[in-house]
């Protein structure tokens, strides 16, 4: 996968020109071949085992030929590098560097590669570079921008958990309204819910092939439309508010996904976790601020006003989300220099298009902008994804300690009422102190995340991608869990028999800051599966949510059952030894996960080996 390539290397005597010869499809671009015979130059390569990382670098070896070998001291790799536009220029310039390192000396009686002005662009400016290794940033991306990505992908996040229970406080209302039992139209929930596991495994997955921004516009239009219909559903019609209820969880969850996955196109290894965790933190809002915002509405404007309030709050994050977020997936635009397709276009860009079409066309045929191959759509690569044991059980151990959390908020509700006497909208204060504790957990979690990440790229002097197996991954990304886990537990416990005991108000209000507080496991489980699975970041996400919400809907099937036989104080102690008994597993995913994945790595060489075997034998060259 090319782009930007020029079909010659010139080599150190400006009048022979070598013909390049691309390298095999990887990132190779910091491989160095030692023609000079000095042992002292480095000829390890660039162990990249994410192709797309760098996608838009190339390395070209030089033939070893009597007539240019004594002229090539070093095979030099030529790259393009972007690099944030400067603010002392409106026109972006691409312009020659060169630049050396301290084990490769790059001869200068290279000829200067003349200034090329391109059209005014969103895009930061594209730098031809040559250089002994590659040292372009993972994202061509400024900051400002990664902010924007983050920031909308947080908001967005919050609509599908506020969503599921923003509807609960209404049900009595809606009951009456509609003629039909509680328990009827509670089965709004239990579909929303079933949705929300679901339809994530397809639209991530979507979003890694066709695009992050069209999928991104296309569901949050779905669940903008999705909440008009529920504010506007007569009242006659009990199975138009289900299956709008379905449109609305199909949306809503989508988001989460393909943000999950635009945050893994721009933030590389090391910098992941801090950026999920702002990510997280709009998502875990939702869970503690929709019951109270619910009972609010419900109470003062009625109940349509909860779906009219959600109508509105997305149209302000679909505004902004149009006209300024960029396409992000890396197999469409590498690290942000390569403009996206017409449909990936926000509108800037797309009016500056055909200018920027003009002006690739008038280049020199080997300085076309090459756009990478689009990634074949595979609608189940999420559930493909829980084949890989690892991620399997690392995913199963963090939904252990989730069914606990959505148990603890099911619990908590029916004791506030039937212990306290609370009204809806004071039980909805309640929560509150919940998703603060959430909210902090996420953002000390993504610091923790990148703080043991670098930590071991400085024991082994390199990231995961360039070292494999002896950087540490399972052990790295795994640490983080222990803390928040034994926090957690401790904490629900607690809780559990405060309600037992009927404990002051305040007493349980504090105790349950501290299980929010120990929620941080969702960042740690996204990240790790990302380490693994580069380039899937939304069907990543889509696995994670799918067996979360499988097994917190078993768990909300059956805790009301198991508080009325045994009270709260011994449910939160059956849920927490169910945690505990988990333990072992991310140590077994530690112990094994290499192993397995050397393993799989040797029947995919020996499939191959025997594949291109057969298509020998066959009389076809492979």
């Amino acid at each position: 996968m090319t782009s930007l390539l020029p079909s010659t290397v010139t080599s150190a005597n400006p009048s022979t020109d070598v013909p390049a010869t691309s390298s095999s499809g990887k990132d190779t671009s910091a491989d160095i071949t030692n023609t000079s015979g000095n042992p002292n130059i480095d000829l390890s390569p660039d162990l990249t085992s994410q192709p797309l990382s760098n996608p838009i670098n190339t390395s070209f070896s030089a033939p070893s030929s009597p007539d240019t070998q004594q002229s090539l001291h070093t095979k030099q790799s030529i790259s393009y590098s972007a690099e944030p536009p400067s603010s002392q220029h409106e026109t972006p310039l691409i312009h020659d560097e060169k630049s050396s390192s301290q084990d490769e000396p790059v001869n200068s009686s290279e000829p200067p590669i003349s200034p090329r002005l391109l059209p005014d662009s969103n895009f930061p400016p594209i730098t031809r570079a040559m250089t002994s290794a590659s040292t372009r940033p993972y994202s061509a991306f400024p900051r400002r921008t990664k902010i924007l990505v983050v920031v909308l992908g947080a908001i967005s996040a919050i609509f599908s958990p506020i969503s599921s229970n923003i509807y609960v406080p209404a049900i009595p209302v809606l009951a009456e309204k509609f003629g039909r039992s509680e328990q009827d139209l509670s089965l709004g929930v239990t579909v929303y819910l079933i949705f929300q596991a679901i339809t994530p495994s397809f639209f991530g997955s979507m979003s890694d092939s066709i695009g992050r921004r069209p999928v991104y516009i296309g569901t949050l239009i779905l669940y903008m439309a999705a909440n008009i219909g529920l504010a506007l559903v007569p009242t006659s019609s009990y199975a138009g508010l289900l299956v709008l209820r379905m449109l609305q969880a199909t949306g809503g969850s989508a988001v989460i996904s393909i943000g999950a996955g635009c945050i893994s196109d721009i933030a590389e290894p090391r910098e992941r976790g801090r950026y999920f965790g702002f990510f997280q933190a709009g998502a875990v809002i939702g869970p503690a601020f929709g019951p109270l915002l619910g009972g609010v509405l419900a109470q003062t404007l009625g109940w349509r006003s909860i779906f009219w309030f959600l109508t509105i709050a997305t149209g302000v994050v679909l505004v902004p989300l149009i006209f300024f977020l960029p396409e992000t997936l890396r197999s469409l635009v590498g690290d942000g220099s390569i403009p996206p397709p017409a449909l990936n276009c926000s509108p800037g860009v797309l009016l500056q298009r055909r200018r920027m079409q003009k002006a690739n066309d008038d280049l020199a045929p080997e300085e076309h902008i090459e756009r990478p191959p689009r990634k074949k759509y595979e609608p189940l690569s999420a559930f493909i994804i829980l084949l890989t044991p690892e991620i399997l059980l690392v995913f199963i151990f963090v939904s252990l300690l989730y069914v606990e959390f959505y148990n603890n908020l099911t619990v908590y509700s029916t004791a506030l009422k039937d212990s306290y006497g609370l009204s809806e909208l004071k039980i909805g204060l309640c929560y509150l102190p919940s998703g603060i504790g959430s909210v902090c957990s996420s953002l000390l979690n993504g610091r923790q995340i990148d703080y043991y990440y670098r930590r071991e790229e400085r024991r082994v002097g390199g990231d995961y991608r360039k070292k494999g197996e002896e950087f540490k991954i399972e052990y790295t990304r795994l640490r983080c869990i222990i803390p928040f886990m034994a926090l957690f537990i401790v904490a629900a416990t607690a809780l559990g028999w405060c309600l037992e005991a009927k404990a002051p108000l305040a007493a349980t209000l504090v105790v349950n800051f501290f299980v929010g507080l120990g929620t941080g496991t969702i960042n740690t489980a996204t990240v790790y599966g990302q380490d693994l699975k580069p380039g899937q970041g939304g069907a990543v996400s889509a696995s994670l949510n799918l067996v979360r919400c499988l097994f917190g809907a078993v768990g909300t099937a059956v805790i009301q059952i198991i508080y009325r036989k045994i009270n709260a104080g011994w449910t939160f102690v059956l849920f927490s030894g169910l945690c505990i008994a988990g333990i072992p597993i991310p140590f077994i995913a530690a112990h094994y996960g290499p192993s397995w994945r050397q393993s799989r790595a040797e029947r995919a060489s020996r499939k191959s080996t025997e594949k291109k075997k057969k298509e020998k034998d066959g009389g076809v060259i492979a």
